[in-house]
């Protein structure tokens, strides 16, 4: 068992579902912007799982962030990375499938009639900015198994193209 489990989201409402409906004993659930300092002393985490939101942090946004990820990641520690697939962002926008919303943010298609905010940027832009931060990285498609392209409909027709892309990051020496 890890020594420290800290969960973080931008959203209050959100932090308060997951400790409710996913209580995990000691674990700490703190509300985090990822593009601002985070309240972590230098090298305190061994692990940092970052799940489907550095794909919604402006470039600017997103360097901050991933900068104040080294910062609190232990030298032999893990950064794993989780986002939309750049190939994935391409076709949607081939299909003219992202929209702007009322703030000029882009959005592309979720869950029902969800629109999910996106920065589209290809595997190249992720790779500079890691690289700039001071991480070297293995990169892997994920794809969507049968199983869910039979349940979300509008999966269904995505077929070899990856849904996401999942980053192992460490300190570069």
């Amino acid at each position: 068992m890890p020594a420290r489990i800290v969960i973080t989201d931008i959203s209050a409402q959100l932090l308060a579902i997951a400790e409710t409906e996913f209580p995990l004993p000691g674990a700490e659930f703190q509300q985090l912007d990822v593009r601002a300092p985070y309240p972590f002393a230098t090298d305190s985490f061994d692990l940092i799982l970052a799940t489907m939101v550095f794909n919604e942090v402006s470039t600017g946004g997103l360097k901050r962030a991933l900068k104040e990820c080294r910062r609190v990641l232990r030298p032999d520690g893990l950064l794993l990375i989780t986002v939309t697939h750049p190939d994935f962002i391409a076709g949607l926008q081939r299909r003219d499938q992202l929209r702007s919303d009322s703030k000029g943010v882009l959005t592309m298609p979720g869950s029902g009639s969800m629109r999910l905010p996106i920065v589209p940027r290809r595997m190249k832009d992720y790779a500079r900015l890691l690289h700039t931060a001071g991480f070297t990285w293995a990169a892997t498609d994920v794809y969507a198994g049968e199983q869910v392209r039979r349940d979300k409909p509008g999966l269904r027709h995505t077929g070899d193209i990856p849904l996401a892309l999942l980053l192992a990051c460490q300190i570069t020496e």
